[in-house]
């Protein structure tokens, strides 16, 4: 489909338990969310971009940036149980979206070294044979060593079956490479959300990027080492 119509949803909450306000926290003189909003705008992938949050601080932050539209989370979609995914499937059953767009994408404000660049390589991406295209980024450490530590016993049993700290393969480079979701951005067509339910169900590709790029912020010495990063200039400051 060469005119998709597409949606990006920046979801962000006012409430956060393990940082508080961190959506409306200044990382190096700007507002986290503010760093999700303007790769969205700077992409030029989106015939709308939603900001949807029950936070007036934050509402009003989007407010500054005339492409982006606002709108007021009812309470029951802000509770600390809610999950994104909730919010997501109820905008798109919505029937004015499942009319005006054929892409819905979710914007996490927690990965704000995401690029404009990586959106829209992961948007050119979303073609008609798969239904879901998620950015990844590699894990640090190789899964595959993993061990389990019961807390009753504290005995180890390991995660992973044949584990290689037992067949003694436990050299890094020769584990497969394992990816985690990273926050930068979920796409799916929409009739495809509305059957799923679900960004990772059906034929869902992964978009591979780079860690200093998929850096999440959940607490103060995630917010601490991402300014760091701008600081040393290991990421770029915009988008």
């Amino acid at each position: 489909m060469k005119n998709k119509r597409a949606l990006a949803v920046v979801p962000a909450r006012g409430g956060s338990k393990r940082l508080p306000r961190k959506n409306v926290r200044k990382l190096f003189g700007k507002p986290l969310v503010a760093y999700t909003l303007e790769a969205a705008i700077e992409c030029a992938c989106f015939d709308k971009i939603m900001l949807n949050s029950d936070d007036d601080e934050i509402l009003s932050i989007g407010g500054e940036y005339s492409e982006v539209d606002i709108e007021q989370r009812p309470a029951r979609l802000a509770q600390d149980t809610t999950k994104v995914l909730d919010l997501m499937c109820e905008l798109a059953d919505r029937e004015d979206i499942k009319e005006a767009f054929d892409v819905i994408t979710l914007l996490l404000p927690t990965c704000p070294f995401r690029r404009a660049s990586h959106i829209r390589e992961g948007y050119e991406q979303l073609t008609s044979d798969i239904d879901s295209i998620v950015s990844v980024t590699p894990y640090e450490f190789p899964p595959q060593l993993s061990i389990y530590k019961d807390e009753e016993t504290g005995l180890l049993a390991p995660v992973f079956d044949p584990c290689p700290l037992i067949t003694g393969d436990t050299r890094s480079q020769d584990q497969k490479p394992i990816f985690r979701p990273n926050g930068g951005f979920y796409m799916s067509w929409i009739n495809k959300f509305v059957a799923n339910r679900n960004y990772f169900k059906g034929r869902v590709k992964g978009y591979a990027m780079e860690r200093l790029s998929s850096v999440d912020l959940d607490t103060l010495t995630d917010f601490e080492y991402a300014e760091f990063l701008l600081q040393s200039k290991k990421v770029p400051h915009m988008n």
